[in-house]
């Protein structure tokens, strides 16, 4: 009988080790590193055992292997620390979006439609195009981004272009909702059937964790050795992506955000070494 494993939401389904081998594949570990990884977590998994252990197993064994492997296989975790640690959804979304040239802005004010004002999470722009963003955080994995919520996103949309003829808010050309999560299959139809751009954690066309490893945007979060007041620290001087930390001096940095000169200096370290390493 197959090995069953514990889901976040509480279902259970088989084990299945070619799910863990994409995931280290996209962290850039080579194969072999990927099948020694493998093997020593197929050999602890037992019936019933939770995703999230699962999880963490691997990333100790990763971690065995190379440490900045470790801290891109655990982007997902890394997210999850985004709120509590002061940083928004809606802000990583905008930095991921900067550093493929859109000029983006996380408005503080709502933007006025024809027949109601929205809160709009991220305005971003590149070519000529002015596209509204929908960010979609979910606390877990499982959760989707359903069809209501894609309905709901394309009436304000609409309200939007039409308040727009009227000069009441920008002409946006374009809709995007991004998400940590997946969309459901009626959610992503009728998304694909509006042209609705669908940003999923692992989406077929369009994917966030592709659009982060691509260009290295890992959130500082990623790191697991940071402690919650380092975060926090961190997180009030704006330094959210480890390429904002690569290549800081750190005495400034210590300085900065109230570590040790040596603390800093290993930050620095990380977070230089994750962005530089060549992906296999």
């Amino acid at each position: 009988m197959p090995i069953l494993i514990t889901k976040s939401d509480g279902t259970r389904e088989p084990y299945r080790p070619e799910k863990i081998r994409a995931t280290l594949a996209r962290s850039g570990a080579r194969p072999e590193i990927v099948a020694h990884v493998l093997e020593k977590v197929t050999r602890r998994v037992k019936n019933g055992m939770a995703t999230r252990r699962i999880h963490a197993i691997v990333r100790k064994e990763l971690g065995k292997e190379d440490r900045c492997l470790a801290h891109r296989y655990n982007l997902r975790d890394g997210l999850l620390k985004l709120g509590p640690s002061g940083f928004t959804f809606e802000k990583y979304v905008a930095s991921i979006l900067q550093a493929y040239e859109y000029a983006t802005v996380v408005p503080e004010n709502d933007m006025v439609g024809l027949c109601v004002k929205h809160e709009i999470d991220v305005m971003a722009e590149k070519n000529g195009d002015v596209i509204m963003i929908e960010a979609k955080f979910r606390n877990d994995f499982s959760d989707t981004v359903n069809l209501k919520d894609v309905m709901s996103t394309w009436a304000r949309f609409q309200d939007l272009q039409a308040g727009s003829k009227k000069g009441l808010c920008p002409k946006f050309t374009d809709v995007w909702i991004v998400t940590n999560g997946r969309f459901s299959d009626r959610a992503q139809q009728f998304g694909d059937c509006k042209g609705i751009r669908t940003v999923g954690w692992s989406g077929k066309e369009h994917s966030l964790a592709r659009m982060v490893d691509h260009q290295a945007l890992y959130p500082i979060t990623v790191l697991d050795e940071l402690q919650q007041w380092e975060l926090d620290a961190f997180s009030k001087k704006g330094l959210l992506l480890c390429r904002q930390v690569a290549g800081k001096d750190a005495a400034a940095l210590a300085r900065s955000v109230g570590v040790t000169k040596e603390r800093a200096a290993a930050i620095v370290a990380d977070c230089g070494e994750l962005v530089r390493q060549p992906r296999g």
